[in-house]
């Protein structure tokens, strides 16, 4: 984990996570509140935060994908009036936060239906990830072999196939975490 200081107020944090490990992400998050960094912009890759030692948050993640600013307002009003706060969204997953209090649940999802609702829905965002770019490796792979392939093209093939390969392995195992949280709730 790589730590960048801006300025007195703001800091980047970087970390690699996958989206099946979305609740250490959570905690993450509410670990670094309690040292006095609040997440105000998410990323890939590199996080933006806020540096304030007088506050302490509690941060949770839900994933929809939802098109127009009307729904998106409707969405968020739903949280804000549970206290919660939208800090950002990135590719789907919207990011809010609470203050932090003992004694207070701080789950989004109370109930084992919504939960199952919510890892379909991320389990199927990576499924239709995975079957485009199994098509594209479908396509691509036998252009490896071809006589007819230029010197250019080869080489661009050799380099996008395992790239696609690796991409639909790792999208496939990520459906398969989230099937196993939802083998998990049916347990219960």
């Amino acid at each position: 984990m790589k730590t960048n200081t801006l300025s007195n107020q703001f800091e980047y944090r970087t970390r690699f996570s996958f989206v099946w490990n979305y609740e250490k992400d959570e905690t993450w998050l509410t670990d670094l509140s309690a040292q006095g960094l609040h997440l105000l912009k998410p990323g890939v890759f590199c996080n933006r935060f806020e540096k304030n030692s007088t506050v302490r948050y509690v941060y949770r993640m839900d994933y929809q994908k939802i098109s127009g600013t009307d729904k998106l307002d409707e969405y968020k009003a739903l949280f804000e009036d549970s206290g919660w706060e939208h800090v950002d969204s990135l590719f789907g997953w919207h990011y809010f936060r609470k203050p932090f209090r003992e004694e207070e649940s701080y789950d989004i999802y109370t109930d084992r239906l919504s939960l199952k609702l919510l890892f379909k829905r991320v389990q199927l965002t990576l499924g239709v990830v995975a079957l485009a770019n199994l098509v594209l490796l479908l396509v691509n792979a036998p252009k490896l072999f071809t006589e007819k392939s230029s010197q250019v093209v080869g080489s661009t093939m050799t380099f996008l196939v395992p790239i696609e390969l690796f991409c639909v392995l790792l999208l496939a195992y990520g459906c398969l975490r989230f099937q196993q949280k939802i083998k998990n709730l049916d347990e219960q």
